[in-house]
């Protein structure tokens, strides 16, 4: 299995990159344009693999994670993960993501949908969205939480594969996450200075960035196997998935946290980028969790 992008991918990866540099800036995490959803749309992110009769792309997972890793790097909304999974295996349109609970089922990012995709004990599922949601903000502030009726039924979605394909594009997500608190806690390293030099002179943060380096590689790693897992049905696909989200999980996560450490006092602070990465960590975390059951399982 050759896991070395090819240049068609690379080419996907760059232009991807490019565009979110000039249209969708980190930095405007919380102030995006009222067209965003459509430009995406444009761009052909909301149904990289969706059949072409269909209006889709029929790229393979592989490429889509490529994608989607740049787009976790700069916080691209939430909805994209369910929308993307939706237009494989549902149908078109824009689907919140859907995160049942206890008593409650918490839906990311319903603005202008009409459905929603979630993943319940018998699967992946969609349901229609009716009435008042009244959304507001939720800990990621780039993505408004509205709450639903725990009972509402879902129409499920008979492939094991969708399911699998969210808990894919999450870990892709929490890759791009953990690239973009690396970069962040490195470039404030080079520029912030103490005793008279950067704070990237010192050992001990010149370890901290290390080892954010390395999970990002392992995470990526891991993602890039289990991509190419899901496309050619290996039989162990759902373990090498699972293993991507947890590392990617871990990786965005642990990175957000060092990254505020590494900005110190203002690394604390609202106007300060560091927290956006922290506070998606965080949600992404919730997102498809892998199973301890199939980590452990197959590892046996």
């Amino acid at each position: 299995m050759d896991l070395t992008p090819n240049q068609d991918q690379e080419t996907f990866q760059t232009a991807t990159a490019e565009w979110c540099r000039d249209n969708m800036p980190l930095e405007q995490a919380r102030n995006r344009p009222d067209d965003l959803w459509q430009q995406l749309g444009d761009m052909g992110w909301l149904s990289m693999t969706s059949p072409e009769d269909a209006g889709g792309l029929a790229l393979d997972h592989s490429t889509e994670a490529l994608i989607f890793a740049e787009l976790g790097r700069v916080l691209a909304p939430i909805a994209m993960l369910s929308t993307a999974v939706a237009a494989r295996w549902a149908g078109p349109g824009k689907y919140a993501l859907a995160l049942p609970g206890e008593g409650k089922l918490r839906l990311f990012d319903t603005e202008n949908a009409d459905a929603a995709l979630g993943i319940w004990p018998a699967g992946a599922g969609t349901l229609t969205l009716e009435g008042d949601l009244s959304a507001k903000a939720s800990l990621d502030q780039t993505a408004s939480l509205a709450a639903a009726d725990i009972a509402l039924k879902p129409s499920a979605i008979n492939d094991p594969r969708a399911a699998l394909h969210l808990q894919l594009l999450g870990a892709a997500y929490a890759v791009g996450c953990a690239d973009a608190a690396r970069d962040m806690a490195a470039e404030y390293a080079k520029i912030r200075e103490q005793f008279g030099r950067p704070i990237g002179w010192f050992q001990a943060l010149k370890h901290m960035c290390s080892d954010m380096a390395m999970r990002c590689a392992v995470a990526r790693s891991q993602l890039y196997f289990a991509a190419c897992a899901l496309d050619s049905d290996e039989p162990d696909c759902a373990f090498h998935i699972a293993s991507a989200k947890r590392l990617a999980d871990h990786a965005a996560l642990e990175n957000s946290r060092t990254n505020v450490q590494v900005h110190g006092g203002i690394g604390m602070t609202d106007e300060a980028y560091p927290h956006y990465c922290l506070k998606r960590a965080h949600l992404l975390g919730f997102i498809a969790p892998a199973s301890q059951e199939i980590l452990l399982g197959q590892a046996a």
